[in-house]
C-alpha cells in the first residue's frame, strides 16, 4: 500500500502473475476482483478525477488528468492488495498461516509478553474464521430446506436476523470450549511459544532471500 510509483506497481504486478502461474490457482477465484476494480475505480475516479472551482456547483466542474491518474494509482494498489492476499489465501492453511505469524512475533516475547497474546489472537482469529463460514452454511442450507426464500425485503431482513442468532450461539460456545481447553493446558499470559510444522529447509531459505530482495526493490523502486 505504500508503494506509488509505477515501477513498483508494475513489478509487484509481474510478481502476483507469476505467483497465480506457479501455484496454479483457478482464475475463477480472481472474478470478484473484476467486480470490485468497477466500483472502486467508479468511486476513485469521481473522488479524485473529477473538481469544479470554489463556490460552484457539481456539475460545473472537469475532469482533471492528475485526478485521474492519481485515482488509477490507488485503484491499481487496492487491487493488488487484493489479488495478493486472495493467492495467499489460496493457498496457504489457516494453521501455517497462524504458524507463520507466530514465528515472526515470537522474537518480541521477552521484550513484551502482549506479543505472544497477540500472535495466539491472531492464530485463533485465522484458524476459526473456516469453522464460522462452515457453520453459517449449514446454518443457510437449513433455512433452505424449511421452504421457498420471501420476496419481500422486510421478510429477508426478519430472515437473515433470524440465521445470525444461532450463528453467534455457536461462536459463543466454541469460545467457551477453547478457553476451557486453555486453562486445562495451563495457558497463561506471555508464554506462548511457535508452533513450528517441520524443520526449516533449503526452500524456505531461498523463499525468504527471495521476499529480501523482492522488498529491497520495491524500497529502491518507491
Amino acid at each position: 500500500m505504500t508503494v506509488i510509483g509505477w515501477q513498483g506497481l508494475t513489478l509487484n504486478s509481474l510478481v502476483l502473475l507469476g505467483l497465480v502461474f506457479l501455484s496454479h490457482t483457478p482464475f475463477k477465484l480472481y472474478r470478484s476482483l473484476i467486480v470490485v476494480m468497477i466500483w472502486m475505480g467508479l468511486f476513485y475516479g469521481l473522488a479524485a478525477g473529477w473538481v469544479w472551482p470554489e463556490n460552484r456547483a457539481v456539475w460545473q466542474g472537469h475532469w482533471s488528468q492528475e485526478g485521474l491518474l492519481q485515482a488509477i494509482i490507488m485503484l491499481w494498489r487496492v487491487i493488488l492488495v487484493f489479488g495478493l492476499t486472495r493467492l495467499f489465501t489460496a493457498v496457504t492453511m489457516p494453521l501455517e498461516q497462524g504458524s507463520g505469524i507466530a514465528y515472526f512475533l515470537n522474537p518480541l516475547i521477552p521484550i513484551t509478553p502482549k506479543a505472544a497474546d497477540f500472535a495466539l489472537l491472531l492464530t485463533l482469529t485465522l484458524r476459526f474464521i473456516p469453522l464460522i463460514i462452515e457453520e453459517a452454511t449449514l446454518i443457510w442450507k437449513v433455512r433452505a430446506l424449511k421452504g421457498e426464500w420471501p420476496s419481500s425485503w422486510l421478510e429477508r431482513s426478519r430472515e437473515l436476523i433470524q440465521l445470525i442468532v444461532p450463528l453467534i450461539l455457536l461462536s459463543l460456545r466454541r469460545a467457551e470450549e477453547l478457553a476451557e481447553n486453555l486453562t486445562l493446558r495451563g495457558y497463561a499470559s506471555g508464554n506462548y511459544r511457535t508452533l513450528m510444522m517441520h524443520e526449516r529447509t533449503s526452500q524456505d531459505r531461498v523463499g525468504a532471500v527471495i521476499l529480501g530482495c523482492w522488498i529491497f526493490v520495491l524500497l529502491v523502486l518507491k
